[in-house]
This record gives structure tokens, C-alpha cells and sequence, in this order.
């Protein structure tokens, strides 16, 4: 059965808990599908929003006007680790694979401290923010921090740079040091209430901005380049972006959430790529809100989504956590109510799925404090080389089932090597053979350099020999298959470019008749414009010496209404001339 569960954080005030299952617990387990439901709870916690990590193993909560980060561990279901430092952590985020995790902290002095919670190193960046790191966010491949501040800047950092024992000099190719950002979004005006990362990588690395200014920013944080900019009707407190990328919800402060469509303009490509829409700032209706049951409701703190996308979650001031129904785009019911103020809410991935593998190949039960040895935090100067008491610590999970790697080619199945190493009783027999390959390579080198093998017999010089023409075989045989693989996904590679090539020229093209013919239209209607303009004076030309002929009539006793038909003849005449004069013209 598919299961959704999902993290929610509290900020501690005066007020008595709901229930008793509530005292004191500061960092609770929800359950969403298939019934909502409290599953378990942290206590003694009181986190700001963006101050709540969730890793496979642990939880890590930032308290509230303090130097200190609770560690819980989700195995033992209690708190692990009171770690302090230095000074206030206002934002967390967590980066890397399962087992090995990067825990990143914003600090109160505005930089950043990555703590890997397998070996307890902890490197820290230059102070690049005028004010504290309020928001952090890692993006879908765990490559790039990003980071937002009331200074109104966001910087983009670069997390292999930050560490790697072998920092390069700063000093080639920008004045940034080896350890601050790689670039800074400067858009913004206002400081930073909301920071969020798409789901892509490439030309879909999407980041999505909002500020104090009633403005969201979407950009792209690899280049730098604004993308688009959408005036919201009053300031987000929090944001959350579509699984697909194609759209972002905003919480306000009343407590209503919005979602904000990149499709929703016409384009003949992505709207978040055409130039046309770029320069152009879009207003977002404020109608389009979704409001919430009541105005008590308080300030929508957190946003989350479920697995599927269609279920919006927002955890709000007055403790309630609401859901959303984003198919009717309306509110649907209130999941829970924790009392206090909700500040950060983490869906879990959904358990239950047929076919979908969540067994870990590693694991992590105690996480390394962080320890501040200047030859682990100071990596220049080591000289690159990794400290002999650098140590990782994880626990390699057996499985009982080896994995198997599947060829395009012939459809052959090859166990993991490594897989069957570990679960074996004994050495395999291909493991040995290998070892016997390479020792067998290595002492035909020393042959050819004259050097002395008296360890060798002969006997065993040609079993060896014999292995290693077996495993030549076995491992051509393998390398021709892999081969067809690879033509056949090149060819299918090269077909779909030849394809996209011409569907480009082809939509090239198309433009280039489109603007002409909208060229060609406009120039129509620009001399339309000018006849009708022209005509026009004409009449009122006409109009005046009519009523200047009536009144001088009149003024020399003579009939003014003669007088005036007169004049319409002989204007009527000049009017035919003229026209077939401009007739004879066209």
C-alpha cells in the first residue's frame, strides 16, 4: 500500500499544546496517505523556518536564538547529538547521496559551514553576506549551494570546490577566494524572503527568488541570467516548486497560497527561454489566490508537495498544517493542528510503490562531530593531500540479492562484482581469476625488464596463462556487446538531432514568414491609419466652410440655407475630382 509521511517543525510559544501526545515535541513524523495521522515526534525543539534538515538516518533542527543543532536519529527514534558552535545558525540544508551526507549551516554572520556528518570534517566559507544566511537550498544534483540573505543577495556556491583539500588559487581566473561564491544574483531590492530550486539540471537549473518587494525572480543559477520576473500581490513568505518544473506555489502572509504558471502565456517554446516574455515583468492576479478556511489562519510559514504533485501542503502561524486540492484549486482540509507556529515541512519519498527499489546499499547510524582541527578545516595547508586521520565512517548494508546490470546489446545480465564479493562465503572464482589475470600481466612486464622471478614456477605460469586467455575472452565478448550498445544508442542519438535539426529550421523558417506577413499587415494598417485620418479632416474642413457660409449669408441678408447647399455642391464636385484624382494616383 502507498504510504506518504511528512516532517513538520515548530517554533515554541506560550501556548498548551492541543493533546498530550504534543508537549514538548518540537519535530514531528505525519503521516498523509492513506489516512492522516501523528506517526512520531522529537522533543525539546524550537526551530525557525529553513532551519530543519531530514536525511535518511537523522534529523537535524537548528534551535531558535541559539548556537546549538539537535541531532535526532530516525533509527533509534531520539535525540543523538547537542552539537554547538560558534555562533547562530539561522538556515540548514542537507547535499550528497544516502550515507554520505553534507550537512551545510547558515550562520548568523552571514557564511557557511558544511559539517560531513561521516567524518566529522567541517570547512567554513568567508563572511560574503552583510546579514545573516536565512535561506539555503541545495540543488537536485548536490553540486551548487545556494544562499539568501536580507542583504537582497543570493550566492551560488560551488560545493566540490568547497571541499576539496586542493583548493586552486583565486588568484587566475576571479578576486572571489577559494572559498566564497562563484556568483551573486543581484536582482533583487529588497531582502530575500524565499529561495527554491527546480528538479532539473542543465538548461532546466532553474532557481525561483521571491523578496520583500512583492517580487518573484526566476533564473537560471549555472549562468546567472533572469528568466522571468512575476509581480505578486503581496509578499511571499514561502515557496515550493511543481515536480515537473512547471509552475511554483507561494505562501502569502494572510495565510492564502498561490500557484504561479510558467505556461500560461502562449509560446512557441518554453516560456521561461523566449526572449519576448523575458523583458517583460508578468502581474499576477491577486483573484487567483486560494484562501484558507479562516483569516486566523496566520502567515503560510512552510509549502510542501506530495509525491504525485497534486496535494499542497502549508504549515501556518497558528499551528495548523493545511492541505490544498491543486486539481480544483481550493482548499481541501486541515491535516493537523500542532498548536505552534509551523516552520518547515519535509515530505518524505512514498513507501509502497510495486517495482520501485528503496533498499540502501549504505548506511549511517551515529553521525562524527564536527571537530575543529585546523588540518581538516584548512585544507591549503595539507597541499591537497588528505590528513592521515581523515576518516570515513558508514556501514556497508549485504544484500541478499545481487544486483543485476542489464546489457541493450544482448541482453545478457553481469552480477555486481562488488555485490557478489560481499555476500560470498569465499573469494568468487571471478574475483580470482582477475587477481590471477593481473599478476600474471605483471610478471610478464618484469620478464621483458630482465628482472628476477623466483617465486614463479612454471606450472603456474601456464594455469595463469590459461585463466587470463579465458578471461580475455570473456571480457572481449563483453566489450563487443557493450559496443552494439553504444552504435545503436549513438544511432538513435544522431537520429534525433537530424530530426530536432529540421524541425528548428523549419520553425526558423516559419518565423521569418511570420514576421513578415505580421510586417506586411502592419503597414497596411499604418496607411489605413493615415487615410482615415486624412478623410477625417476632410469632413471637418468641409463642416467648418459650411457654417462659415451660412453665417456670412446670414450676416448680408441672404438665405443661409442656400448659401450652405451651395457650398455642399461645390465641395461634393471637389470631393469627386479628388478622389478621382487619388483613384487615377493608386
Amino acid at each position: 500500500m502507498l504510504s506518504e509521511s511528512f516532517f513538520a517543525s515548530t517554533l515554541a510559544s506560550s501556548k498548551t499544546p492541543a493533546s498530550s501526545t504534543l508537549k514538548d515535541v518540537g519535530v514531528s513524523v505525519h503521516e498523509l496517505q492513506p489516512s492522516p495521522a501523528l506517526r512520531s515526534g522529537f522533543k525539546k525543539s524550537s526551530s525557525a523556518p529553513n532551519c530543519l534538515a531530514v536525511s535518511s538516518s537523522h534529523v537535524f533542527a537548528a534551535q531558535a536564538e541559539k548556537a546549538v543543532v539537535h541531532v535526532y536519529s530516525r533509527e533509534r527514534g531520539g535525540q543523538e547529538a547537542t552539537i554547538a558552535f560558534p555562533e547562530r545558525i539561522r538556515s540548514l540544508a542537507i547535499a550528497g547521496a544516502q550515507g554520505r551526507e553534507v550537512l551545510i549551516l547558515g550562520t548568523e554572520g552571514g557564511r557557511l559551514i558544511l559539517w560531513e556528518t561521516c567524518t566529522g570534517r567541517q570547512v567554513s566559507t568567508s563572511a560574503s553576506h552583510l546579514q545573516p544566511v536565512t535561506a539555503l537550498v541545495v540543488d537536485a544534483t548536490s553540486n551548487f549551494i545556494l544562499s539568501g540573505s536580507p542583504d537582497a543577495n543570493i550566492h551560488v556556491w560551488s560545493i566540490s570546490r568547497l571541499l576539496s583539500f586542493s583548493k586552486a588559487s583565486a588568484a587566475g581566473r576571479s578576486r572571489q577566494p577559494a572559498n566564497g561564491p562563484f556568483r551573486t544574483f543581484l536582482n533583487h531590492r529588497a531582502p530575500i524572503t524565499a529561495l527554491t530550486v527546480g528538479h532539473g539540471s542543465g538548461r532546466a537549473s532553474i532557481a525561483i527568488s521571491a523578496a520583500k518587494d512583492n517580487t518573484a525572480t526566476v533564473w537560471d543559477y549555472q549562468t546567472g541570467q533572469t528568466l522571468r520576473t512575476f509581480l505578486l500581490p503581496s509578499i511571499a513568505q514561502s515557496l515550493t516548486v511543481d515536480p515537473a518544473d512547471r509552475a511554483f506555489y507561494a505562501g502569502y502572509e494572510d495565510g492564502s497560497v498561490q500557484i504561479v504558471d510558467f505556461f500560461k502565456n502562449a509560446s512557441i517554446q518554453h516560456p521561461l527561454h523566449d526572449a519576448s516574455l523575458q523583458s517583460t515583468p508578468a502581474q499576477v492576479s491577486a483573484e487567483e489566490r486560494w484562501l484558507p478556511p479562516s483569516a486566523d489562519s496566520g502567515a503560510a510559514e512552510c509549502l510542501t508537495l506530495s509525491y504525485d504533485g497534486m496535494t499542497l501542503l502549508s504549515g501556518h502561524r497558528s499551528g495548523k498544517v493545511l492541505s490544498w486540492n491543486i486539481a480544483k484549486g481550493k482548499y481541501a482540509s486541515t491535516v493537523t493542528d500542532l498548536t505552534h507556529p509551523v516552520t518547515n515541512l519535509f515530505m518524505l519519498p512514498p513507501s509502497g510503490l510495486q517495482g520501485a527499489s528503496t533498499e540502501p546499499k549504505v548506511a549511517t547510524h551515529n553521525i562524527v562531530k564536527p571537530r575543529y582541527d585546523p588540518s581538516l578545516a584548512d585544507s591549503t595547508s595539507t597541499a591537497g593531500i588528505v590528513p592521515a586521520d581523515y576518516t570515513f565512517n558508514t556501514h556497508i548494508l549485504s544484500s541478499s540479492s545481487p544486483s543485476i546490470i542489464s546489457s541493450a546489446g544482448d541482453r545478457t545480465a553481469q552480477l555486481d562484482l562488488f555485490s557478489e564479493a560481499l555476500t560470498h562465503p569465499s573469494f568468487p572464482s571471478t574475483l580470482i581469476e582477475e587477481g590471477l589475470t593481473e599478476l600474471s600481466v605483471f610478471e610478464k612486464g618484469g620478464n621483458n625488464a630482465a628482472q628476477p622471478q623466483n617465486y614463479t614456477s612454471s606450472a603456474r605460469t601456464e594455469d595463469a596463462s590459461a585463466v587470463s586467455d579465458a578471461a580475455q575472452s570473456s571480457r572481449i565478448q563483453s566489450l563487443e556487446s557493450e559496443l552494439a550498445a553504444l552504435k545503436q544508442k549513438l544511432l538513435i542519438s544522431e537520429t534525433a538531432r537530424r530530426s530536432t535539426s529540421s524541425e528548428l529550421l523549419q520553425l526558423q523558417s516559419d518565423l521569418t514568414r511570420l514576421k513578415d506577413h505580421s510586417s506586411t499587415l502592419q503597414q497596411r494598417q499604418e496607411r489605413s491609419e493615415k487615410d482615415k485620418l486624412a478623410r477625417r479632416a476632410r469632413k471637418e474642413e468641409r463642416e467648418r466652410e459650411r457654417r462659415e457660409a451660412w453665417f456670412a449669408a446670414e450676416k448680408n441678408g441672404r438665405n443661409g440655407d442656400r448659401a450652405m447647399r451651395k457650398t455642399e455642391i461645390d465641395n461634393g464636385a471637389e470631393t469627386s475630382d479628388t478622389g478621382d484624382v487619388s483613384s487615377e494616383d493608386e
